[in-house]
């Protein structure tokens, strides 16, 4: 798996840039189709999410650090080339390190907001 510190310019020129309200450490280049989402997420300070749901499935690879996810109380890391599964409905939070990216897959075309 890569190690860079940043998604390639061909990535975060040609896809627009998330709105994150939860982070100024969170950067989110977003792919939106007719029925989901794809981001990639870069986070350059580790910080946390605090525990949500939604009505949708998300899916997520780690590329480069790691994370902990809380799905309904269950804690597991995931490493780089690792994935994870949250079913819609299901409550989780996460913890990402330090130099952490992904890949996120949202069964929604419009969870995450685009920047204006």
């Amino acid at each position: 798996m890569s190690n860079t510190k940043s998604f390639p310019d061909c990535i975060k020129n040609a896809l627009p840039e998330a709105a994150s309200t939860i982070s100024g450490n969170l950067t989110g280049y977003v792919l939106s189709g007719e029925k989901c989402q794809v981001v990639f997420w870069e986070v350059k300070k580790g910080f946390s999410v605090d525990a949500h749901s939604h009505d949708h499935a998300e899916w997520g690879i780690v590329i480069h650090g790691s994370c902990e996810v809380c799905i309904d109380g269950k804690y597991t890391t995931y490493n780089a080339g690792q994935e994870f599964y949250i079913n819609p409905g299901e409550s989780h939070s996460a913890k990402m390190s330090d130099d952490y990216k992904a890949l996120d897959f949202f069964h929604s075309p419009d969870w995450i907001k685009i920047k204006q």
